[in-house]
């Protein structure tokens, strides 16, 4: 940038001499000084400023030009395939193009990383729904672990968890994907950014909150000790709500999840594009290319499940309420009212803990399954 403005410099120097009075600022018929405000050093402060002008225009376009081709440059790296490795273009031909999963390989992937995320972790989450849903009750973990007396209380709702979660992180990584893809490609749409991505993924939760919403209301159930297993949750469930009580909860599932996700996957995305501004300033922009490793997946998806889940605890223990509520239908409103506001960050720190392994697990798992399904299809 310094030798870029030097140059602009050195190239106004010529016009602005020629514009300069001769003799050092001393001019006129009798060599005298000039007046200040006489007509002629008007006249020549004039074109100093009209070629200052021109040349500090021509260096703000300039300055626009690089910062498109930074844009475009992130643009183009942000949608690079996970697996790219740039050996594989260093044989003298031309690089490949990037390559886009398929909504099958997202599907699959997804349906296939959740279940196994949410299997590994659902002890911590057993903890964390008995805490929110018993309040003052039990309101700190220890009392809250001890109460489950043993590992078969640990793992109270964990088949119907690990069933219902494989639909749902199908339906939602697909659809996301295949919304961002959209938009991104859309000559009417913002492009690739936060907007973007906080569309897609929006779009995608609510479309597996179908099944997202009954799987939550049996395992909540269950965890909390109401029912002994899912097929007996379900049929009573039925029983005494209709279908309409499989959805249960839902508007409070999605004021929970709809600013969960979008934090999740905005600053998952971000850290993705700091690593790569980071390794673009350090190792130079023959290394920006390579591969994420899984370790770094880990980290920055980890980091991002316990920063949005820490956020949003107060959405999910209004909705722990509401679904654990026996015998009654209860309101956001009732549930506000018996929460109280020192209840509204119960279960905080199981709950990031929790996301922070769901969402470490889930990634990395997700990013390696879609590049197999991906291949398998190919």
């Amino acid at each position: 940038w310094l030798n870029f403005v030097q140059a602009q410099a050195t190239e106004a120097a010529p016009a602005m001499a020629a514009a300069a009075p001769a003799g050092g600022g001393s001019g006129g018929n009798d060599g005298g000084p000039l007046d200040a405000m006489s007509t002629e050093v008007l006249t020549r402060r004039h074109e100093n400023r009209q070629v200052l002008i021109k040349h500090v225009r021509g260096l703000r376009g300039r300055i626009g030009e690089l910062e498109r081709e930074v844009a475009e440059l992130e643009r183009t790296i942000q949608v690079l395939p996970y697996d790219f490795h740039p050996s594989a273009s260093s044989s003298g031909g031309a690089p490949p193009p990037p390559r886009r999963f398929s909504f099958l390989a997202n599907a699959a992937a997804g349906g296939v990383a959740l279940p196994l995320a949410i299997g590994a972790m659902h002890p911590l989450d057993t903890v964390r729904t008995r805490m929110q849903a018993a309040l003052h009750k039990e309101p700190n973990f220890r009392q809250a672990f001890q109460s489950l007396g043993g590992w078969r209380g640990f793992a109270r709702g964990i088949v119907p968890s690990i069933v219902w979660a494989s639909p749902q992180g199908a339906i939602r990584l697909g659809c996301y994907e295949s919304c961002k893809a959209a938009i991104t490609d859309s000559p009417y749409g913002p492009g690739p950014g936060a907007l973007a991505v906080s569309v897609s993924v929006v779009i995608g939760d609510l479309c597996s909150s179908f099944v997202k919403v009954p799987r939550e209301l049996i395992t909540q159930r269950m965890q909390t000790g109401q029912y002994t297993s899912g097929s007996e949750a379900f049929r009573s469930i039925v029983r005494e709500d209709g279908v309409r009580g499989l959805l249960r909860g839902y508007t409070s599932t999605c004021f929970r999840d709809a600013p969960f996700m979008v934090l999740l996957f905005l600053s998952y995305e971000q850290f993705k594009t700091w690593k790569i501004r980071l390794t673009f300033a350090h190792q130079g922009p023959g290394q920006v290319l390579s591969p994420w490793s899984d370790t770094e997946t880990v980290l920055w998806a980890g980091v991002s499940g316990a920063i949005a889940g820490l956020l949003t605890t107060p959405f999910d223990v209004i909705k722990t309420q509401v679904m654990t509520a026996s015998g009654r239908t209860m309101r956001v409103g009732e549930a506000l009212r018996a929460i109280g506001p020192y209840g509204l960050f119960t279960g905080a720190g199981p709950r990031s803990a929790w996301w922070f392994c769901v969402c470490a697990i889930f990634f990395t798992s997700f990013e390696r399954l879609r590049i197999a399904a991906e291949g398998a299809g190919a």
